[in-house]
């Protein structure tokens, strides 16, 4: 029996981050990936035999590596119909790709309906459009992850619309005035890490990142200002186990963990002295729809020891996007 409660907020120590399917929506809720629509042409992200290489992790599974080949089909005209058949071809195993019904686009779903997270990525993932990407504008959609105690530190603001007043005729005659709470919009929150991410930069800013070569360096373009495009992100953020019941039969450990859904904002360099800078990421994630219904970022969980190990977070993280 419990005697006593004592609730302690810790400050979060790490934190990962996933591109939003294209049309906005978070593949961690919807348990999907969404890739492209109508036809596209993908020729780049293959080589000469029309071949490319696709990395695709189920859960905390292991990287699936798989060779496709497009000869069957017309790269250059590729529809989501042509590249579900191909990629089911391929020998990937625990998932299935096929057209969305609701979307029209080419899709990514884990077998197992319990699995929370999904990650395809490499060239020619990007090229399918995984993660709201195009061929160099990204990797495909897979977890970047800071997990390492490179968080500095986070500052979050609850963003609050100003309340409204009304006034109303009287039958006695004196105005009644009515006041109208602000609704809260959602949260604004800065981020502040030592880690300085390409990929990172990418999904949040946009750009091209070419990672170079023997002969070439590996180069950033920031985007254009004609660039209109709007890159949202799901981040996740997360305290360390610790004591959540200090009782006299026990205590019981839990991590915490924020959700913070559609997040558009920048990442800019700050602070640091001599040739030393951080990373600052500015987020803001207004409400989201899960279900029908209509919620606030961010949505906070305290899981168990037993429930954050049935996630198996600890094995979910991959490492080798950066050349993939």
């Amino acid at each position: 029996m419990i005697t006593t409660k004592k609730l302690y907020e810790l400050f979060e120590s790490q934190w990962l981050m996933q591109r939003q399917n294209p049309g906005g929506e978070s593949p961690y809720l919807k348990k999907r990936l969404l890739g492209f629509v109508g036809t596209i042409n993908i020729l780049d992200a293959l080589n000469l035999a029309k071949e490319g290489v696709l990395k695709l992790k189920i859960g905390n599974g292991a990287v699936q590596v798989r060779t496709v080949d497009f000869t069957d089909v017309n790269p250059e005209e590729l529809t989501p119909a042509d590249a579900a058949d191909i990629l089911d071809d391929a020998g990937f195993t625990g998932c299935e790709f096929a057209v969305d019904a609701e979307t029209g686009r080419l899709k990514l779903a884990a077998l197992d309906v319990n699995v929370k997270w999904l990650q395809i990525y490499g060239d020619l993932a990007a090229a399918l459009r995984f993660g709201n990407c195009q061929f160099k504008q990204g990797k495909g959609s897979y977890l970047w992850a800071s997990m390492d105690g490179d968080l500095k530190s986070a500052a979050e603001t609850e963003n609050w619309e100003e309340n409204t007043e009304i006034t109303n005729e009287s039958t006695l005659g004196a105005p009644v005035k009515v006041t109208i709470p602000g609704k809260r919009s959602g949260t604004s929150f800065v981020l502040t890490d030592r880690i300085s991410s390409r990929s990172a930069q990418q999904m949040i800013n946009g750009g091209i990142w070419l990672s170079g070569s023997e002969t070439e360096p590996e180069r950033y373009e920031p985007p254009s200002p004609s660039d209109s495009e709007t890159r949202r992100v799901d981040v996740f953020t997360f305290s360390k186990i610790f004591d959540k019941n200090n009782n006299s039969l026990g205590s019981e450990a839990f991590v915490r963990e924020r959700m913070y859904i559609g997040c558009v904002g920048r990442v800019i360099r700050s602070g640091g002295a001599g040739s030393f800078n951080d990373s600052e990421y500015s987020l803001t994630a207004d409400s989201y729809t899960d279900e029908g219904i209509e919620k606030s970022s961010p949505r906070i969980s305290d899981y168990t020891q037993s429930q954050w190990e049935a996630l198996g977070m600890n094995n979910v993280i991959v490492t080798d996007w950066e050349n993939a």
